[in-house]
């Protein structure tokens, strides 16, 4: 196989385009927000470097352009064309993959204080993800990166499926695969104990932990380490037993060496609720049923995307609404974990400058008279 990638010809150069301003980095580049300069329409711009490759392409950005020209569906993002740099030799030294913008992303909206969403938003965009996530499995394709900054949502309250440059396809008969994948909070057990013959299943362990997040306006597991992430996993999920993980040895060979000499109990519904809170009530029992199926240790057990679609939570009250039904009427107009990242490092070097300031003798606030 040819290590050097051609591009049909013409491309369009990404001068065509308006690039205002930086909202997130990516894998193998950063992500503008950018302005078709003769139609007006605003995309996002994702800078592939080329120049740091050996084989002069990432080959995560070759997989994400072949598979998002293979999907289509409403609740995954829309990849609209590549643009290059003038500057083109064998190579172009600067390659553009062109999506469609959308205003938020969910570790946004969670982690801003000012963004006030229900649980008609987390229902609706749960099944959102859920329907994108079976969309891709139906069509063997693993994402193996699903996380909260990964899912991009747009004014209109559609949530879709982003960041695909370490998605895959997939057949059951693949005999070893990378363990490296999935984002430490978002990582399922079967990947942290050393299998390396999964399946679709380890995204469905992922989106359980999206859902609890949005529940929760946090991580739900926020593992520092592999070590403290599968500790996390057994206080809350349990350890596996022989009944509910029969084959765990031979397909985990981690387990042999980790295995404790008592079993934790499962706890799944007591983290789910435990406090602090934004609305104890918005959690269900039968929202609490979806997030522990998908929570399961055992993949073959755990729930798939289509089963869970049919899952109770969607058909008790509130009922599920479609995006266009939602109160998108958000004080923030648009908001993306890298800009949240950066807005939270700026009011942190304000409080550190003036502790600093107090420290060296400046003025402290007087308490109030009593």
């Amino acid at each position: 196989m040819c290590n050097t990638l051609h591009f049909p010809s013409p491309l369009r150069d990404v001068n065509a385009f308006e690039k205002r301003k930086q909202v997130g980095k990516g894998t193998y580049g950063s992500v503008y927000l950018g302005a078709d300069k003769v139609t007006g329409d605003i995309v996002a711009l994702k800078r592939i470097n080329t120049e740091q490759e050996e084989n002069g392409f990432p080959i995560t950005a070759l997989r994400e352009v072949k598979i998002l020209k293979a999907l289509n569906h409403p609740n995954i993002v829309v990849l609209r064309e590549i643009v290059t740099s003038k500057d083109q030799g064998e190579l172009p030294k600067n390659v553009f993959m062109v999506f469609e913008y959308l205003e938020y992303d969910l570790t946004g909206i969670i982690e801003s204080r000012e963004i006030r969403y229900n649980q008609d938003h987390i229902k609706s965009w749960t099944y959102q993800l859920l329907s994108g996530v079976h969309y891709m499995h139906v069509n063997k394709i693993l994402h193996r990166d699903l996380k909260a900054s990964n899912l991009l949502v747009n004014r209109k309250g559609e949530l879709k499926i982003a960041d695909l440059g370490l998605a895959r396809s997939w057949n059951k008969d693949m005999r070893s695969l990378t363990k490296k994948v999935i984002t430490l909070w978002y990582r399922p057990p079967e990947l942290l104990l050393g299998n390396s013959q999964y399946s679709s299943k380890i995204d469905m362990w992922s989106v359980g932990c999206i859902v609890a997040e949005m529940f929760r306006r946090t991580g739900f597991l926020k593992g520092k380490s592999e070590t403290e992430q599968l500790d996390l996993i057994f206080h809350a999920a349990g350890h596996p037993t022989a009944d509910g993980w029969p084959d765990v040895e031979t397909t985990c060979p981690d387990w042999v060496k980790l295995k404790p000499k008592e079993l934790l109990p499962r706890k799944i519904a007591e983290k789910l609720r435990a406090s602090p809170l934004p609305n104890p009530a918005w959690i269900t029992p039968n929202a609490v049923d979806l997030v522990d199926k998908l929570l399961i240790l055992n993949p073959k057990e755990r729930m798939d995307a289509h089963a869970a679609l049919d899952a109770e939570y969607f058909f008790e009250k509130p009922y599920m609404k479609e995006a266009s039904k939602l109160n998108m009427n958000f004080t923030v107009k648009s908001i993306h974990e890298w800009e949240a990242r950066m807005e939270q490092e700026k009011r942190m070097e304000a409080r550190r400058a003036q502790e600093a300031t107090m420290r060296n003798g400046g003025a402290r606030p007087r308490p109030p008279p009593r």
